[in-house]
């Protein structure tokens, strides 16, 4: 609390005599309005919090409110569209879980997309992941949400975020460890790519005059101008079209979009 530093962090207990959020680390987070919190684990739990105003002595906190599970290992991302969680795992797998019940709707996977109810409809379609998937991030477009998803196999798909449809899906080559969304100095959007290598790529993401969806615009190599000695673990938007990434060989870049991109 910046208003009380010597005040006590809010902590997320599962019960009064557990102190604890997740029986193992925790790996995922999202914040829904600042009143509500998900968080994901190691063991593939995902567990729904709510900010409670009387709790903690009526100096208020956070209460569980909801256990999902259904992966079978660490839960890798976490996304919130069109009032549905996605989620994300090592174990191949996208979930797509109703919030209000805490029922998992869909479960995509490399056979594809499976009703998890009976009476369920059947999501859009599409072939899952062959492997862990990495990382999953919503992307809000003019035409509504999208959820774009990495794998160690090479792969990203982007998914309707309303009806949980492939879209479009691009391999690499290699294993893709994290993805995040950047701007360019014209304001536009696009993806960057880290990889299993070191390198990182750079896509587009909206169909432009100039460019279809997902074309790629460059790749950044250290074998020909800047790039890491092992996988890239992070990437995060920066300020005035830049971005940063950080490496299995312990270095952070940061690098800034110049000129025209031709979007």
């Amino acid at each position: 609390n910046l208003n009380s530093p010597a005040a006590p962090p809010l902590e997320f207990p599962m019960g009064p005599m557990i102190a604890y959020s997740h029986a193992t680390r925790v790996s995922a987070l999202n914040v829904i309005g600042g009143q509500k919190v998900i968080s994901g684990s190691r063991d593939g739990c995902i567990r729904l919090w709510t900010f409670e105003a009387s709790s903690n002595q009526g100096k208020g906190g956070f209460v569980l409110s909801k256990t999902l599970a259904g992966h079978a290992r660490e839960v890798t991302g976490l996304a919130v569209a069109e009032n549905v969680l996605w989620s994300s795992s090592i174990d191949g797998s996208i979930r797509i879980w109703d919030l209000a019940s805490g029922n998992c709707q869909h479960a995509i996977t490399n056979s594809g997309t499976n009703a998890q109810q009976s009476g369920q409809p059947p999501a859009g379609g599409g072939q899952g992941h062959k492997d862990a998937v990495t990382c999953l991030i919503p992307f809000p477009s003019p035409s509504g949400t999208f959820i774009l998803t990495s794998s160690l196999d090479g792969d990203i798909k982007a998914w309707n975020g309303s009806t949980g449809q492939c879209v479009a899906s691009e391999s690499h080559g290699e294993g893709v460890v994290t993805i995040a969304m950047a701007a360019d100095q014209k304001n536009n959007q696009v993806l960057l790519i880290g990889l299993e290598s070191g390198n990182i790529m750079v896509r587009n993401l909206l169909q432009t005059p100039n460019m279809p969806a997902f074309t790629l615009i460059m790749m950044l190599s250290l074998q020909y101008s800047v790039g890491h000695r092992g996988p890239v673990k992070a990437l995060a938007q920066g300020p005035s079209s830049t971005f940063y990434s950080g490496g299995g060989d312990g270095k952070v870049n940061v690098m800034q979009f110049a000129g025209d991109l031709g979007i």
